[in-house]
């Protein structure tokens, strides 16, 4: 567009003025001074050599007049201005160019500095400016900063409401060379206000780029998941985004894209957390977003069972017990596969003990019985199949006794004792051995098929052996037995002379003899130890306290010849005689013993 604008200032009479501008109307063309016209332009009239000229002006607004550059009067009308002064040469307005916030971008700076650029043909220099700011393309108007009278070229607004965030907002700008303003310039790809906190981003996990969705919080098995993320906020993306695996992301961009490929010796099994935050343009960051995985690999640990491997049990309807766990998805009790002798069973598991248990229904077959087992977990990981077997023997062995070879009478009590003894599924093991059929505190021994000088009960009568066996399961037998008629021929000891039964002599003498001839004897004071064998028949002790005192002595006979006094050549019941010694008192002994018969038979 063309201006008329003045180089010199002329001042004139406002009677010159007013016939210049009657003159204007009247006479078009004859003054010296040119004119020009256009579609966006003030009309400058003047007189130039006597003379005048006129034009004119077919878009003239008001708004598009700035001072009076000639500093005269003004004379106006409906769509132009006119001017007094010497008409001299043409103006060009100013030309505009949006430099910054164009670019439809979303933008985190609150408040915004915009800038522009200008250039005027006539190297006028920008005088005035306005800016504007608008939501809807300029139908209502956001912001106006009003005409500003400076040279600057760019303009920082107040701050700008984000409530309503990532909105789109255009902006324009005119400038004035000091004659006339530009047009409009328009900013119009404009930019979105962004608030000043970052949305989170939305977490996606895959088992492969194009896989199968992993759920968030539920056990499964991938462990080199393929994360991937997208910002929530359409047609706005964060500068880059920092990430880690079980810890807090730092504050540098690791990557711009929205997908990070995890490598397969990362992660082990358990809970894992992907934490992620974006920044934005500015460089602020947002809120750490998460994404839980539960990863789970490992097969269930089988543990110890019960029965043993190899173990023999009496009972045909044992409790099996497996112990099985998985720390990660737990155990399956609907994927327990559990076979005894290849027929499946069906096995419980115990959340609180941790184990299978079975306990069969019918009895198990005597003999060997094999189990087998495989355990999965939730996620679907299953272990190799243990197997195991145990021996069920729940019968006890048979057997027998022999006394002394099956012999009817015996005068000794040494005995020699056979045994023999078999179990249909196991071994013999133990066996125990009694005079009496109670077997209350006798103690079970290896089993052995003789034993020598077994003692029996030292009165003559028939006497009876007992035995028991017990084999390597635990089964015992009944009870087996053979009886031998016992005969004992045992001296009688007798005591001659003692101290009286209440005397003050600290000092004791006793005499004694046997029933038969060629004996032996033994004696004890008190509390003492027996003597050892002798063939003396007087004995004497010294410097005895005050009190109560018994003795006792017992003669034996070495009737079979074998150089050593065996129990049943020994008197059953030794002789005893007791007494008192005191100085003071009488003090009344106990009333000696009757002495049983040691000869007699048990029917």
């Amino acid at each position: 567009m063309h201006r008329i604008e003045y180089n010199k200032k002329y001042f004139i009479p406002k009677t010159v003025l007013f016939f210049t501008a009657v003159f204007f109307i009247l006479a078009v063309g004859i003054a010296a001074a040119s004119i020009a016209s256009s579609k966006n332009y003030k009309l400058h009239t003047a007189l130039a050599d006597g003379g005048g000229a006129s034009g004119v002006s077919k878009n003239y607004n008001s708004e598009n007049s700035v001072g009076y550059p000639l500093g005269t009067n003004v004379a106006t009308g409906v769509s132009y201005k006119i001017y007094g002064g010497w008409l001299s040469t043409r103006n060009t307005i100013p030309d505009v160019g949006i430099l910054t916030y164009n670019d439809g971008q979303a933008t985190f700076e609150n408040p915004l500095t915009l800038k522009w650029a200008v250039t005027d043909k006539d190297n006028d220099p920008q005088r005035y400016y306005q800016v504007q700011i608008s939501k809807d393309s300029f139908e209502t108007i956001d912001f106006d900063s009003g005409i500003v009278k400076t040279n600057s070229q760019q303009y920082t607004t107040p701050i700008l409401p984000t409530t309503e965030g990532y909105v789109d907002y255009k902006w324009r700008v005119r400038v004035s060379d000091g004659y006339d303003y530009s047009g409009w310039e328009t900013a119009s790809s404009g930019f979105k206000l962004a608030t000043g906190t970052m949305d989170l981003p939305i977490i996606l996990a895959k088992t492969s780029p194009g896989g199968s969705d992993i759920p968030s919080k539920l056990w499964q098995g991938c462990g080199d998941p393929y994360m991937s993320w997208e910002y929530p906020v359409k047609g706005v993306q964060p500068a880059g985004y920092s990430y880690a695996w079980g810890d807090m992301p730092d504050n540098q961009a690791d990557t711009q894209g929205t997908s990070y490929q995890t490598p397969s010796d990362l992660l082990g099994d358990g809970v894992r957390v992907f934490n992620l935050k974006a920044e934005n343009s500015a460089g602020n960051w947002g809120e750490i977003a998460s994404y839980e995985l539960w990863i789970d690999r490992g097969s269930p640990v089988i543990g110890n069972y019960s029965p043993e491997k190899g173990s023999l049990i009496a009972s045909d309807r044992p409790t099996i017990t497996i112990a099985a766990s998985d720390d990660k998805s737990g155990v399956d009790p609907n994927a327990i596969n559990m076979k005894i002798n290849k027929s499946t069973v069906g096995a419980a598991y115990d959340e609180n003990s941790q184990s299978i248990v079975y306990l069969p229904s019918t009895p198990l077959s005597e003999g060997s019985n094999v189990v087998s087992i495989e355990v999965a977990d939730l996620v679907g990981n299953k272990t190799s199949q243990v197997v195991w077997s145990f021996t069920v023997d729940t019968r006890g062995p048979t057997g027998y006794v022999i006394i002394n070879n099956q012999d009817a009478v015996t005068n000794s009590v040494y005995v020699n004792l056979v045994f023999g003894a078999s179990d249909s599924t196991t071994d013999v093991a133990d066996m125990v051995i009694s005079n009496d059929g109670v077997f209350d505190n006798e103690q079970w021994e290896q089993f052995k098929t003789k034993k020598e000088n077994w003692t029996l009960t030292p009165i003559s009568g028939t006497r009876k052996v007992y035995v028991k066996f017990k084999d390597t399961a635990g089964n015992e037998s009944e009870v087996f037995s053979d009886t031998i008629e016992l005969i004992i021929i045992a001296p009688d000891t007798i005591i001659t002379s003692g101290p009286s039964l209440l005397t003050k002599s600290k000092e004791a003498l006793f005499t004694f003899k046997s029933s038969v001839e060629n004996c032996v004897f033994r004696w004890k004071f008190d509390d003492d130890e027996w003597s050892a064998w002798s063939k003396d028949i007087a004995v004497s002790k010294k410097d005895l306290k005050n009190g109560n005192h018994y003795f006792k002595v017992q003669a034996a006979k070495d009737v079979n010849k074998n150089s050593k006094i065996d129990i049943d050549e020994i008197d059953p019941v030794p002789a005893e005689r007791t007494w008192t010694i005191s100085e003071t008192g009488v003090i009344k002994p106990e009333p000696e013993k009757k002495k049983p018969f040691k000869f007699w038979k048990e029917e």
